[in-house]
């Protein structure tokens, strides 16, 4: 039975012996720089040792679909052995999260041609990044010895666009990012107009972005395979990047497939 422990600060956590799978806990933590709260799953490997230093892997959604099954492969014990250098960081919205998602995971509106409903509080997609970057990424670093250059960041459908915010921030926060089915479309593909990439990234990047086959009407193909020109031909220096489109699968039932491959190969 899980429990939540509200509070800002984290609890410890503890490995018990034999318990050979990720162990998850839950915790509720405020963000300043959003002015709400958010459900912080973490979850340690099963050989978790506090002395040593992990990989952080954040992602979103962490009580939806997408962030439940992540846990559900980490619990399977499959990927203890390849991941056991890993902590992985679960953000999950408390509330409607139709319309908290829309908040945080949507760029500020810029065409004025969106095809998502307005609300008063969309949009405000670089607050949620300030959260992640001045508050649970430097928590996470006080309570465990991370590789600060070793972040990865997940995210599915808003949260993929989301995580696409990220990697053309042009940064150091992050150096892997997997975007699953991204809504590249919103605001008529208005991402583009947040890329900050000189002619290379700051380090050696990553980048993991997937659709499936039958992801037309929703826009996601058309956006990933526009995506995958555009890297094509800006060519950045110190990127690698992969794409993959799932033959016959749709937006919810590429993520098992996506999750799988990047669990087992990507990190």
């Amino acid at each position: 039975m899980r429990q939540i422990f509200i509070g800002i600060v984290f609890f410890f956590l503890r490995y018990t012996p034999g318990y050979a799978q990720f162990s998850t806990t839950i915790d509720i933590r405020y963000s300043k720089q959003v002015s709400d709260s958010f459900e912080i799953y973490i979850s340690v490997p099963p050989t978790f040792n506090a002395k040593e230093r992990y990989n952080v892997v954040y992602y979103c959604d962490a009580n939806l679909k997408s962030g439940k099954h992540l846990r559900e492969l980490l619990s399977g014990g499959t990927f203890d052995v390849h991941l056991q250098h890993s902590i992985f960081i679960g953000i999950g919205h408390i509330g409607n999260f139709h319309v908290l998602r829309r908040r945080d995971f949507i760029l500020p509106d810029i065409n004025h041609t969106d095809t998502v409903a307005q609300h008063k509080n969309y949009g405000q997609i670089t607050n949620f990044y300030a959260f992640l970057t001045k508050e649970l990424i430097p928590a996470i670093n006080t309570k465990f010895k991370t590789n600060t250059g070793n972040n990865s960041i997940i995210g599915h459908s808003l949260g993929g666009l989301f995580a696409f915010y990220c990697f053309f921030r042009s940064d150091h926060v992050f150096s892997r990012y997997f975007a699953l089915s991204p809504s590249l479309w919103v605001d008529q593909y208005a991402i583009y107009r947040f890329n900050k990439i000189p002619a290379s990234l700051p380090g050696k990047k990553y980048l993991y972005f997937v659709s499936g086959s039958r992801e037309t009407l929703n826009k996601v193909l058309h956006g990933t395979n526009e995506a995958k020109i555009f890297l094509d031909k800006m060519n950045y220096g110190n990127l690698k990047y992969d794409y993959d489109i799932w033959p016959g699968e749709t937006h919810n039932s590429e993520v098992p497939l996506s999750l799988k491959k990047i669990l087992s190969e990507k990190l």
